[in-house]
């Protein structure tokens, strides 16, 4: 029997598959899973079950494949701890800096992908050393860093010492299908034009800016979805029925993923007043479906939109207003401008960020790009490091 480098790739995060890293878990590994083909041997690295998001396939899962007769891992624990069992994968890919998981033989090498540092600006000075510290030794251990925009590039270098590592800059994939959008309108949405953010509701969003946006903005609702069980979102709930404004910004919580779809795809414009993201996936999401797109000028937010996005540099109400007015009247006067928006958005996708990742697997292995690394039968007297190289 042939056998493939292995290469364990960390989902775990699909066991909360509507959050940010839930999305990038699910939509890269469908694409790492179709991508890596022939070429490597994947496995994932999930909870029983959550697997089958990604593929129907049996043996993908890392507490259940079998490797040399014998499971690679097992689950030992409730919280999912692992102890190895048979021969150690070729290559771990970490896939969040704050993961659990970990290869325990120092001959498995190490990609590690940092989305941001957004707590230097979110948390206090001890728990930034704290974190920072963390991240290093993680840092030490990896043979390689990937990041998704320069701007988080820029960041690692400035605050981590790579000691001589590259950072490889791979760009997230639009995770929108227009083609599961719902039939019909929300219940929870009122007739009429409307404003749509997404995101989970917490202070580093901005969301409570849109309140007062919405007092500046009589004729249209704003829909701002995400998860909402923090005080800031009731906050913002509080602040939009004091001030009339219950029935224009709404906020239903988690949608379903074709309510989600709809909602982008129908909605007058994309509101995004972040202050803080390492990527900002969801200005994309709203550029495949051509909607104009209003966020504010910070982090990597402009270099994703690019010059097809309206920029707020100040999130006072009247100012906000403006450029919201003034950018919907030159979007609506250019005829051109939701095929622009498409185009840019297509330039992210999960195949080619699959295809960026499956290129530095092989490289970080020292393995022609082109080449299948092959084993020979079990018990052949040519060694599996051997075959790597």
């Amino acid at each position: 029997m042939l056998l493939l480098a292995s290469v364990v790739i960390d989902v775990e995060r699909l066991r909360n598959v509507h959050c940010g890293l839930g999305q990038f878990s699910l939509h890269l590994g469908r694409a790492l899973l179709a991508e890596l083909d022939g070429q490597l041997t994947p496995i994932m690295l999930a909870r029983p079950g959550d697997h089958r998001l990604l593929s129907d396939r049996p043996g993908t899962c890392l507490d259940a494949r079998p490797w040399r007769g014998e499971p690679l891992a097992r689950l030992v624990r409730p919280w999912h701890r692992l102890l190895p069992l048979g021969a150690p994968p070729d290559l771990w890919h970490a896939t969040h800096q704050d993961t659990r998981f970990l290869p325990l033989h120092r001959s498995t090498r190490l990609i590690l992908t940092i989305h941001d540092l957004n707590f230097l600006r979110e948390k206090q000075p001890a728990s930034i050393r704290r974190r920072l510290r963390r991240l290093q030794a993680k840092v030490n251990r990896a043979t390689a860093v990937t990041t998704a925009s320069e701007h988080a590039a820029g960041e690692i270098r400035t605050h981590l010492d790579l000691d001589g590592k590259e950072i490889a800059v791979i760009p997230h994939g639009v995770c929108v299908e227009t083609g599961e959008a719902a039939t019909s309108r929300p219940e929870f949405l009122r007739p009429g034009p409307f404003l749509f953010t997404i995101g989970d509701i917490t202070p580093k969003k901005q969301f409570h800016t849109l309140v007062d946006l919405a007092l500046q903005l009589p004729e249209v609702s704003i829909v701002i979805a995400g998860a909402k069980s923090t005080d800031y979102a009731r906050r913002i709930e509080q602040d939009a029925a004091d001030k009339g404004l219950a029935d224009r910004v709404v906020l239903p919580g988690k949608v379903s993923d074709a309510d989600r779809s709809w909602l982008y795809q129908n909605c007058r414009a994309f509101l995004f007043p972040s202050r803080s993201e390492g990527f900002g996936l969801p200005v994309i999401e709203a550029m495949s479906c051509g909607r104009p797109v209003f966020c504010s000028y910070a982090t990597s937010l402009p270099e994703v939109g690019g010059d097809l996005a309206f920029y707020w540099r100040d999130l006072e109400p009247t100012a906000m207003c403006d450029v919201v007015r003034a950018g919907l009247e030159a979007a609506e006067q250019d005829s051109t401008f939701g095929a622009r928006l498409r185009d840019r958005a297509g330039q992210f996708t999960w195949p080619r960020a699959a295809r960026a990742y499956v290129e530095l697997y092989h490289q970080v292995l020292n393995t022609p790009r082109e080449a299948r690394v092959r084993c020979r039968e079990a018990g052949d007297d040519v060694s599996r490091s051997s075959c790597q190289n």
